[in-house]
């Protein structure tokens, strides 16, 4: 559990991710930040990391909870009951509290099943969360809250099926210098993280009214 970070990651960083995950299988999980913000935070944003955002008692995102397309999941993160200095307990707030109800998690996850890789415990955490953006209070972080708030039950007796899009691959043909009538090609590799499954069908769809798909 990495309960700091900053802005701006490099290289590096992602290097130390990647060794944890590969060369030791062990799963990295990280806080998204206290800024409000959806910029970038690390290791949260590193890829392979589970980055995790914070929420209230009413499935709210906390109002200093950093968001974005990085996050994975969130997480209770405010009013947390925990250690703090000279031998107490209190409460506290922060994504810093979040991250580490879900790394134990995912040690729960990982006891019930010692045969899963590190990013499968990641994914099986991921895909049995609730939705929470039904809640009024998430009306503006729609898909920027990760899959939604953890579900110790679900991730412990649920078996989902989960597919994602990774190594995505930008292109129009010519100089890759994006403007506007460009069409660009997209191409990506599908990972299936979980349960076996079959016919599986993938539709791309864009928010902005400036950009038509083909294809």
């Amino acid at each position: 559990n990495c309960s700091w970070g900053s802005f701006g990651g490099g290289q590096y960083g992602q290097d130390i991710v990647d060794y944890a995950t590969i060369n030791k299988g062990r799963l990295v999980v990280a806080a998204s930040g206290n800024s409000n913000n959806e910029a970038p935070f690390f290791p949260a944003s590193y890829d392979g990391v589970l980055s995790v955002t914070g929420t209230n008692n009413t499935d709210t995102k906390w109002v200093n909870s950093s968001y974005g397309a990085f996050v994975d999941i969130s997480a209770p993160g405010e009013a947390v009951y925990s250690t703090i200095f000279d031998n107490t307990y209190s409460f506290s707030s922060g994504t810093s509290f979040a991250s580490p109800i879900v790394a134990a998690a995912a040690a729960l996850v990982w006891s019930a099943n010692p045969g899963l890789q590190p990013l499968q415990v990641a994914e099986q955490l991921r895909a049995t969360a609730d939705d929470i953006y039904a809640v009024p209070g998430n009306a503006s972080y729609v898909n920027k809250l990760g899959k939604g708030r953890l579900n110790m039950l679900r991730a412990l007796t649920e078996t989902p099926k989960s597919v994602r899009m990774q190594d995505i691959l930008i292109v129009d043909g010519n100089d890759n210098a994006f403007s506007g009538n460009d069409t660009l090609r997209i191409t990506g590799l599908l990972l299936n993280y979980l349960q076996p499954l079959t016919n599986l069908s993938v539709t791309i769809t864009c928010n902005s009214p400036d950009v038509t798909i083909l294809n």
